[in-house]
């Protein structure tokens, strides 16, 4: 209950890609996948409520604790549902912390709207699935991945990496290091070096 807004924001969209990308892995594993989904549900139910509770500096009211214990919850179900796998998420922000040493929750929730985009091709029926679990507002994969990038906005979360300082000048080595992430080799289509520079290079704007 006391951890920062911006913390919570960013390992709380954390939690929803260990989700969210398990979910989307290649593979058969509907154990993972039906938490993964609950997991997400927990997450929509839960994230933006625990942000604006730290933001209002809410501390240990009923309504604030019991968002945490949903995210919490969401939280330990990510961390089971991943067995799966994970994605390109995670391979593009394993890259920006280990080469431009961006905190890896920030560096999850900068890449993953534009990770999801690039998945769209490989797994829009699962988009639908999400949209429909979730009750959004438009039950389309266009309407997950615009929910992915609204939850952003309402966490205040950057929409690009030049804005925390990633440099366009790393480019080559943020490509070689995500390329060299096992994680994408789980991915639900296959991601090749000129995927890698076109996600960043989109990001570095």
């Amino acid at each position: 209950t006391t951890l920062p807004a911006a913390l919570t924001a960013t390992t709380g969209i954390d939690a929803l890609s260990h989700l969210l990308e398990a979910y989307v892995a290649k593979g058969f594993h509907p154990m993972c996948d039906g938490i993964a989904l609950e997991g997400m549900r927990l997450v929509k139910e839960s994230l933006l409520n625990c942000y604006n509770f730290a933001t209002e500096g809410a501390g240990n009211s009923s309504a604030h604790l019991e968002a945490r214990g949903l995210l919490l919850n969401a939280s330990m179900m990510g961390a089971t549902a991943f067995q799966k796998g994970l994605g390109v998420t995670h391979s593009l922000a394993h890259s920006l912390s280990g080469v431009a040493d961006l905190h890896h929750g920030l560096a999850i929730a900068i890449t993953l709207p534009s990770a999801m985009e690039f998945n769209r091709q490989f797994v829009e029926s699962k988009f639908e699935t999400l949209a429909n679990f979730l009750e959004l507002e438009e039950r389309s994969a266009d309407g997950f991945i615009t929910w992915l990038r609204d939850l952003n906005v309402k966490l205040n979360i950057p929409s690009t990496l030049t804005e925390v300082g990633v440099s366009a000048d790393d480019l080559e080595k943020l490509v070689q290091f995500a390329l060299e992430d096992g994680c994408h080799t789980c991915n639900p289509g296959m991601v090749t070096k000129g995927d890698f520079e076109k996600l960043f290079s989109g990001l570095l704007v």
